[in-house]
């Protein structure tokens, strides 16, 4: 029982991130695309990004407010989160000479040392969120069956 108070926990968390997150890029795209083409990465990710960040943001929403996809949604919100982190860190190692903040509403007065363990924080959560939904999925022979 414990385990699913936990996991509500983390799944309202998760959701406080992603749904803001996800709606600001879908309603000001043009922002979102203008400001991710500021980024110093090569145009190719950059336009791929641009199309698949809001969709898998919208992604993971719908799985995690889903009890049969919410493992799933972790597992996505968990990549998420670390591609983000991995990108944060590279900046923070100076690997870029310019810099231009593309983040959101949620983070947006946030310093690149801040962000980093924001992105760090909300990573741990979805691994933890993911870890206790599968030991609670193979330890509860209903959930198997029930979702």
């Amino acid at each position: 029982m414990k385990a699913k108070y936990l996991l509500n926990i983390i799944t309202i968390a998760l959701l406080l991130l992603w749904i803001p997150v996800a709606t600001e890029k879908l309603i000001d795209f043009t922002t979102f695309k203008h400001t991710l083409l500021r980024q110093p990465l090569p145009h190719g990710l950059t336009y791929m990004a641009i199309y698949t960040l809001p969709a898998l943001e919208v992604l993971v929403v719908v799985m995690l407010v889903s009890p049969r996809w919410r493992q799933w949604g972790f597992l996505l919100s968990a990549i998420l989160m670390a591609l983000f982190t991995v990108y944060i860190g590279l900046a923070l190692l100076g690997t870029w000479d310019r810099l231009p903040c593309a983040c959101g509403s949620v983070i947006s007065g946030m310093s690149w040392t801040q962000h980093f363990w924001f992105n760090l924080l909300f990573l741990g959560i979805s691994v933890v969120g993911l870890l206790v939904k599968k030991r609670q999925h193979t330890s509860d022979p209903v959930d198997q069956v029930v979702g």
